[in-house]
């Protein structure tokens, strides 16, 4: 099933909008991995009978009519909370909707719940959530990947068709990754901002859930808009569409994952990612090494420039003017204090202060100014590469999934594993994690230069139909 094919279904009269979204809200509320914080199933109901009325009128349907969708809780939608997995945000609700959200409206889809996260989307596994860890459908003793640990599962488990998560150093390709579906990244700018909690601004991108490239393409075309209120977002529509991608000819950058470049990544995902190089070939691919200098540097540099736009963005919780507040203080200084001690996790606190260190005007800020300069480096790495080559491919991350509460002890454990997502973020470029094989396996990432999203989707379409046929 497809977006495609339910729609038919609800055209031809075999299934109704209210009886699926009936059963798709069954299914989240049996949920047993942790996948969702808000359920909206009386929301959403009442939605489908408006909708299943909108098709006996006769009236035009919307690209996604009838489609549930599940959206990370720090993407604002004003019929639920907001909690960001955060104590923080515990009991808030916005009064507006994202943009991407308002498009998915726009288009007939149905709004089901709100998923599961790393708190404030600081995390790749799925376990710094406030409410608890959520657990991978592969292998419930596994993290699935974060920090849009929730909208990878209720893909990967079959609760929905298509979700929504952000992406700021692999927060959706690494889940994607680990539930072994397929995972989005866009051209910084494609997707509105407006309405999704910041995290980091320059890195931050509203990112994209599916089991299949059609549905990927559609939702894309759906929630991909032009913005006034993103001064970041682009001036005009972009218009993805299906082409039949030829390889033959194209010219493919890998790394040898055996260089010392590369240390750290297991044998089972170097297998799974020599098993894709070998597809290519057999597509007509040209297929040369390369390597990447700068990009080596890419994760302190994420860490440098991510922690201090946390720093900057996570300000606003003071618990004076919105978010948990403590119930004794002294003194204004305290309620800060306390309030942030006490609403904010571990994991949120460790980026806060390391950003704020990298801020300080004690040293004039020499750590984040050089993190800059090398950015600006491994952007312009990337972009001579593109001069030569059509995509880059890598693992998508250095490992299989691991067991949950494994690394707590090793908070850079995280950064380490998205080693080959993080270059996408800081290039501003557009990257997809594609799965190799069935199951608990490694699966590799596409990159392409900016806004050749629409290749590289087609691009990954012929490689996955290929790839299954072997």
């Amino acid at each position: 099933m497809n977006i495609e094919n339910l729609i038919d279904e609800y055209k031809k009269g075999n299934l109704s909008v209210e009886d699926h979204i009936k059963s798709t809200i069954d299914k989240i509320e049996a949920d047993t991995l942790n996948a969702y914080i808000s359920v909206d199933g009386d929301g959403a109901i009442n939605k489908a009978r408006e909708l299943d009325q909108k098709l006996k009128n006769g009236e035009k349907l919307g690209k996604l009519f009838g489609i549930p969708v599940v959206v990370k809780d720090n993407i604002s939608y004003d019929q639920m909370r907001m909690t960001c997995a955060s104590k923080m945000l515990e009991d808030f609700t916005p009064i507006f909707n994202a943009t991407v959200v308002e498009n998915l409206i726009k288009e007939d889809a149905i709004i089901v719940a709100k998923s599961n996260m790393d708190e404030f989307a600081m995390g790749g596994r799925g376990e710094s959530s406030y409410f608890g860890p959520t657990k991978n459908p592969l292998d419930e003793s596994r993290v699935p990947g974060g920090s849009s640990s929730g909208s990878a599962v209720a893909v990967a488990k079959d609760d929905v068709l298509i979700s929504l998560g952000t992406d700021t150093g692999g927060s959706v390709r690494c889940p994607a990754s680990y539930c072994n579906i397929i995972g989005y990244k866009p051209t910084y700018s494609l997707m509105s901002r407006s309405g999704v909690v910041s995290m980091a601004n320059t890195l931050d991108q509203v990112s994209l859930f599916a089991k299949n490239i059609e549905d990927i393409r559609v939702l894309a075309n759906t929630t991909s808009s032009p913005d006034p209120k993103d001064m970041t977002s682009i001036l005009e529509k972009y218009d993805y569409k299906y082409e039949d991608y030829d390889f033959k000819g194209k010219k493919i950058g890998y790394i040898n994952t055996s260089s010392n470049l590369y240390k750290g990544i297991e044998d089972t995902v170097g297998k799974d990612y020599e098993k894709a190089l070998n597809q290519l070939k057999e597509l007509g691919a040209e297929l040369e090494e390369v390597k990447l200098e700068y990009a080596k540097y890419a994760n302190p540099v994420y860490n440098v420039v991510m922690s201090s736009e946390v720093s900057s963005n996570m300000s606003r919780f003071d618990g004076v003017r919105f978010g948990y507040q403590a119930d004794k203080y002294e003194n204004v200084e305290e309620l800060f204090v306390k309030s942030r001690s006490e609403g904010l996790g571990e994991e949120v606190q460790r980026r806060i202060a390391l950003g704020t260190m990298y801020l300080s005007a004690n040293d004039d800020q020499k750590i984040y100014k050089k993190g800059l300069k090398i950015r600006s480096l491994i952007r312009n790495e990337l972009e001579d590469l593109f001069k030569e080559y059509d995509f880059i491919i890598t693992p998508t991350t250095t490992n299989l999934a691991p067991k949950l509460g494994e690394a707590n002890d090793d908070p850079l454990s995280d950064f380490r594993s998205d080693g080959f997502n993080v270059i996408v973020n800081l290039a501003g470029m557009c990257g997809i994690s594609l799965p190799v094989r069935k199951g608990l396996s490694g699966s590799v990432q596409l990159i392409a230069d900016r806004f050749e999203d629409n290749n590289l989707l087609n691009a990954s379409e012929k490689f996955l139909r290929s790839i299954n046929e072997n």
